[in-house]
């Protein structure tokens, strides 16, 4: 009975240090949202160039994150954690001390490597301490703490700037890893030992042109225009870079993530719909606070305190969300919230300057409840496709697809806004201004969102049936 109550309380121990340490890597996922108009005005830059400080953060997640599974194979939990807490902390430091634009930008990029590692070791850790049929709910709990972050990032910075000013955002974020840091020396313990895992170079080179290259095209095609060379040369290096890491992945001993995770149909599913999915969900923490502060005239912590009921919501239901996936599985809580994900998200392709502001508030609300369906279950779905010996590759490689996925997904939606702004600017009539410009192009950068939903339901139908062809056989052989 001690014995019980000490492995209890070890795990405990150990998530909650991991839970800090991801709140705060996700904390800074969002804070900037509603700060991008703020720090456009404050270094003189447009909004499509301050947005980079978003993009750039995940896509240097999603360049780093293939090196996690040889990096959780390479070095013990408590190493590798204490690690990524100093960078990042040293990154937040030097982000709310910036002087210019381009060292706040630094500042982010080093943010992003220490923040890299922190959700795959998390999600590595649940999986290795839960069984199968408890792993929903562990996730569940898990997506609390998750989720906790954006609910109160965008208010808090919003609340941060009109009161005191934009640096104190990072100040307000400094305190959870310091003390993540700190708990991680003295508490966390070990729950994998290292091996002599070997760095595949070539391939980490490999996947940092092709992933960099296609977020660089597609974050320059809005001013560059998609006939530019730059995009053009960009994209390109981009998809050979990717082909080469394939190539490289599949042909090596140690390979940086091992591909043999997308044999499994189910895996290969959910990382597509993890994919579009996550593009949806940060294209509307983008867009919407450039609606509400651009054509509605609200302030920084307004926009903030729009977003936040939305955010609890998710929070709230998450646990529910994980014990409903342990009890009855991803079919039709899966396509509950894309479906809902993707209805609410049709809503914001027709705002205008009258559209109600407590309305829009309260589809946000709807639409965070079918992300919290979606979400956790299926990163949960993917891995318990894969036997115990790729969960690391697997989570690597979820990880990659979500920080990519919100790069990209962001970076498509801006420019999508951006492009139709200046068209709309080239044909405008007298009377018609700027602001009804930017208001078009947050309309059609909507509509790409909503196909990026749509494709997220078909595929999503695709898995449940996939699970319940398996299901009916594994029915068939028992009989």
């Amino acid at each position: 009975m001690v014995e019980n109550e000490s492995k209890n309380l070890n795990v405990g121990l150990i998530l909650t240090v991991l839970l800090v340490g991801a709140i705060a890597a996700i904390l800074n996922q969002t804070v900037l949202n509603v700060a991008l108009p703020t720090l456009s005005t404050e270094f003189d830059v447009s909004t499509t160039t301050a947005q980079w400080l978003v993009t750039l953060y995940m896509l240097v997640n999603g360049i780093f994150i293939p090196v996690t599974a040889f990096l959780m194979a390479r070095f013990s939990t408590r190493q590798l954690f204490f690690t990524s807490m100093i960078v990042f902390s040293l990154g937040t430091i030097l982000c709310g001390f910036a002087p210019t634009f381009g060292i706040l930008l630094t500042g982010r990029v080093v943010q992003a490597m220490g923040a890299g590692i922190v959700m795959p070791l998390l999600i590595s850790v649940v999986f290795k301490l839960f069984p199968v049929d408890k792993r929903g709910a562990a996730m569940g709990i898990v997506g609390v703490a998750i989720m906790f972050a954006p609910a109160v990032g965008p208010t808090l910075s919003g609340l941060l700037i009109s009161t005191l000013s934009w640096r104190y955002i990072f100040f307000a974020i400094l305190p959870f890893s310091i003390t993540a840091l700190i708990a991680s020396f003295f508490i966390l313990k070990n729950v994998s030992e290292p091996t002599s895992a070997q760095l595949d170079v070539l391939g980490v080179i490999a996947s940092t042109f092709g992933f960099g290259g296609i977020l660089y095209g597609f974050g320059i095609a809005g001013q560059a225009g998609w006939g530019s060379v730059t995009v053009i040369s960009a994209l390109s290096v981009g998809v050979i870079g990717l082909i080469l890491f394939v190539i490289r992945q599949l042909t090596i001993d140690y390979p940086l993530i091992d591909l043999r995770i997308f044999k499994s149909i189910e895996f290969t599913y959910s990382v597509i719909i993890t994919f579009f999915v996550n593009g949806v969900s940060y294209s509307a923490m983008i867009l919407l606070p450039i609606y509400l502060q651009t054509n509605r005239g609200l302030s920084a912590l307004e926009s903030g305190i729009f977003m936040l009921p939305g955010s609890i919501v998710m929070a709230i239901l998450s646990p529910v969300a994980g014990k409903m996936f342990d009890r009855y599985g991803i079919k039709w809580i899966g396509i509950f919230g894309t479906v809902v994900l993707v209805l609410a998200t049709a809503v914001y392709t027709n705002l205008t300057y009258t559209s109600g502001i407590i309305l829009l508030s309260m589809v946000y609300v709807v639409r965070s409840v079918g992300l919290t369906f979606v979400t956790m279950p299926m990163t949960t779905v993917g891995l318990n496709s894969l036997p115990g010996r790729l969960h690391g590759d697997g989570t690597a490689m979820q990880s990659t697809i979500q920080a990519i996925a919100g790069a990209i997904g962001t970076a498509v939606m801006m420019t999508i806004m951006s492009t139709q702004t200046n068209l709309f600017m080239r044909t405008a009539t007298e009377g018609q201004t700027e602001s009804d410009g930017i208001l078009y192009g947050i309309n059609s950068a909507f509509l790409g969102a909503l196909a990026f939903g749509m494709i997220a339901v078909f595929i999503m139908l695709l898995l449940s049936w996939s699970i319940h062809k398996r299901m009916k056989k594994e029915s068939l052989r028992i009989q």
